[in-house]
């Protein structure tokens, strides 16, 4: 399953686990943009990326998944991309952490 296009295409997620699964149907597995590069899909299916939580508005974990990025892009708006993407249209996400690898923790943007 291919999420939304954007004109950015120089960045990819992929939804890994979906907390809150709807009966029938899996999100487990979506990739987007729907003009998500090749290569930076074949990397995020092999593991790559920075993992991230969406919630929504009752702070209830929907998604868990991965996004790559170029570095100058790392930490910026590009980061909202799941969540504008997928996350808010899909299951009425409204917030997006990232994990902060260095520190430890979980950051919200």
């Amino acid at each position: 399953m291919v999420a939304n296009e954007s004109p950015e295409g120089a960045y990819g997620w992929i939804i890994d686990i979906e907390h809150e699964p709807m009966e029938g149907r899996t999100e487990t597995g979506t990739i987007g943009p729907g003009n998500i590069g090749p290569e930076i899909a074949e990397r995020l299916r092999n593991g790559e990326g920075r993992t991230f939580r969406m919630y929504d508005d009752d702070r209830v974990l929907n998604y868990t998944g991965r996004i790559i990025t170029s570095e100058e892009d790392e930490g910026g708006e590009i980061d909202f991309a799941p969540l504008d993407d997928f996350g808010t249209p899909n299951a009425g996400c409204t917030s997006i952490h990232y994990f902060d690898a260095a520190a430890k923790v979980w950051r919200e943007l």
